[in-house]
């Protein structure tokens, strides 16, 4: 049974209180569950226990990746090609065969990496405003894993085609889906993930990005209209199993230094799943980081616009779902950006197609005076396992502060 706003809010805030004047926030099952490895699905599932008699349960991230659908239909002529393979589509058929030659290769070599620096030294990668380059290869497919971003908010998007998700809801933004869906950094080849599967985990587990949800006023885990969601980053590194799952139960304290990110949201609870209001929410996403985890890279964040949570409870005491909003379209670029020339060279990554590509598909960040969009909608699977999550709050009544 829900209780009053009045009742939560004192149960909110009459928290045990430890000695170093941290909310300590105890998860809401116990630590001996068996972890699963995500999924696309968000359903809940039928047999959910009641939640804790406090209201608070807490949860470290495991998996925030992009939600790719496998299957040939999304990419039906294949993935986008790199700089070498734009070089050579650029040529005459005789001249793209005599340079396939093994012969020819340094020549080759010599000729498509030209393409990648302007006469002037800049680079595609640091200055992709300077080239002009063909579009990516987009996502053909009706479906993908996403969130309907504008469907409370009409009027502030751009014309766009939505897709559906793979459980049948309708009406799905992912502008940054169709544009990088078909990259190998994203899809990979024959179905095999690509490199963000792994690639991203890894900051997670490290404590570089490592994201906690805790949840607090939580009446039911099938139907509650009032939850207070608090989405943050914390220093602390999870442990982890032989199969490198995060172990649950672990003890995690939200960041209290710069960069701070710490969102305060809004959300309720439908039928088993978790569901935000629109706000926009900033996560720590450092890239370029060394060897060892103290030597920081360079700084940036994931920076969702009217952003929404859509987690589904687990009867094993995980959550699973999707985390989704609009990003200025830089934004996802900016680790081959920071990679500069070396992204291209190395990885054939053309930054100057993929900002073209997203410029074309942008359908949020509206400006009200243009119209024009700046923004691309966008997803993240995410999956959470159950931990103790100390809140540190914010030195003023503003939310999503992150000084």
């Amino acid at each position: 049974m829900n209780h009053s706003a009045n009742e939560k809010s004192a149960r909110r805030h009459g928290l045990l209180i430890g000695a170093a004047g941290f909310c300590l926030c105890v998860a809401g099952f116990g630590v001996a569950m068996a972890v699963q490895q995500p999924a696309h699905a968000d359903a809940a599932t039928a047999d959910l226990p009641d939640p804790p008699a406090n209201g608070v349960m807490g949860f470290v991230v495991q998996d925030f990746v992009p939600p790719v659908i496998q299957g040939k239909d999304a990419c039906p002529t294949g993935t986008s090609p790199k700089m070498r393979d734009v070089y050579l589509a650029s040529l005459p058929e005789d001249e793209r065969t005599r340079l396939q030659r093994k012969e020819n290769e340094p020549e080759l070599t010599k000729r498509w990496q030209a393409t990648v620096f302007a006469p002037d030294g800049s680079n595609i990668c640091s200055q992709p405003d300077k080239f002009d380059r063909p579009l990516l290869h987009t996502v053909q497919s009706q479906t993908a894993g996403g969130l309907d971003l504008d469907g409370d908010a009409p009027g502030e998007s751009c014309a766009h085609d939505q897709f559906t998700a793979p459980d049948g809801r309708t009406g799905i933004d992912n502008q940054e889906y169709r544009v990088m869906g078909c990259t190998l950094e994203w899809r990979g080849k024959d179905g095999i993930g690509g490199d963000l599967l792994t690639g991203m985990r890894q900051f997670h587990a490290s404590g570089e990005w490592t994201q906690v949800i805790l949840l607090r006023g939580v009446d039911s885990l099938k139907n509650d209209s009032d939850v207070e969601v608090i989405y943050g980053n914390t220093p602390d590194r999870p442990q982890l199993d032989s199969h490198g799952n995060f172990l649950p139960g672990y003890s995690f304290t939200i960041s209290d230094k710069p960069p701070r990110h710490r969102n305060v949201l809004h959300g309720r609870i439908v039928n088993g799943v978790l569901i935000t209001d629109p706000q926009d929410i900033k996560l720590t996403q450092t890239w370029g980081q060394g060897g060892a985890r103290d030597i920081r890279g360079a700084r940036t964040a994931y920076d969702f616009r009217r952003a929404k949570l859509r987690l589904a409870f687990q009867s094993d005491g995980t959550l699973r779902g999707l985390a989704g909003g609009y990003r200025p379209v830089f934004d996802v670029i900016q680790s081959p950006s920071i990679g500069g020339a070396g992204a291209a060279l190395a990885a054939g990554i053309d930054c100057a197609g993929t900002l073209a590509t997203l410029r074309k598909y942008a359908d949020g960040i509206r400006d009200p005076k243009t119209g024009k969009c700046s923004g691309v909608s966008s997803a993240m699977n995410l999956y959470a396992v159950p931990a103790f999550v100390n809140d540190v709050p914010a030195p003023s009544a503003h939310r999503n502060q992150a000084p």
